[in-house]
Formats: structure tokens, sequence, C-alpha cells
């Protein structure tokens, strides 16, 4: 992700090369996500948000371990995250569809052929949908419990 693939107004300008597989586009993204990147230094040696050295970010291995050591969970893989994203998608009630091109998966057959259509409002909303769950999930709402009452 670059400085400059990311729109004043919060969209997320995917490039389509060739890593994206021809599936880039839009992605307008949730406050939570544009609160993070906003809080990203920026160097002047690096046009990447999440940036090493002078590029992007490498050495996932050592950036692995450190995760490693405060996540108890065993034999997880960074692709995990995008697996996880888009369950949680469907359980947040987002469409397979519009879940697939959230994660720029090509849509095949006569839909990926014919269907031109951004999909921007509805990623977005998609994006919205998880971003909300993952609150829920970090932290529940709270729960009241009203003393049952017997009256004679």
């Amino acid at each position: 992700m670059r400085w400059d693939d990311i729109s004043i107004d919060g969209a997320w300008h995917v490039p389509n090369g060739g890593r994206e597989k021809g599936a880039g586009g839009v992605l307008v993204l949730p406050t939570v996500a544009l609160d993070i990147i906003q809080a990203r230094p920026r160097f002047a040696s690096s046009s990447y948000v999440f940036a090493g050295h002078d590029s992007y970010i490498k050495g996932f291995a050592k950036l692995k371990r450190a995760l490693d050591a405060k996540v108890p969970i065993p034999h997880w893989q960074f692709h995990d995250l995008r697996r996880t994203a888009r369950s949680l998608m469907s359980r947040a009630g987002v469409r397979l569809d519009v879940a697939e091109r959230v994660l720029g998966h090509a849509i095949r057959g006569v839909e990926g052929t014919y269907d031109r259509h951004s999909y921007r409002e509805e990623k977005a909303h998609a994006l919205n949908a998880l971003a909300g769950l993952i609150e829920t999930i970090l932290n529940p709402p709270a729960v009241i419990k009203i003393a049952n009452k017997t009256s004679r």
C-alpha cells in the first residue's frame, strides 16, 4: 500500500498489477483502518504506508516471531488473517460475491465476464460490517443482569 494509493476520502485505489491478478479496484476503508494508516509515520525515503528501510516492510519472519510471542495460537500464518476476514464477513452477513471482491478474488465465469459494476458501496459496507464485528468481538457489550423477583 502506497500513500499515493489512498485518496482524501479514504478510498484505497488497489492497482491492477500482476500480484492483484487483475482484481484491483477501489476499497473505501472503514474509519478504524484509516486511523491506523494516518498514525503511521511517513518517511521521505519510502512511498509505502508500512515502510521498511527503503521500501515496503520485508522480513516478515522476524515480525511473525514477535507476534507469536504475544499471540498464543500455534502454527498460524499471515494468510490466515485473510481467511479469518473472509469468514468474519460471512458471519457479519456480507454477501458471498461481495466478500470475494473485497479480498480481490477474480470472479469466474459469466458473472466475472459480464458484470462490470465496481461494487464500491457494497465493498465499503462489507468492510464496515467486518470492522464492527471485530470491534464487538474485542469489546463485547456489557451484559445487564436483571434479578429475578418472585412476587407472592
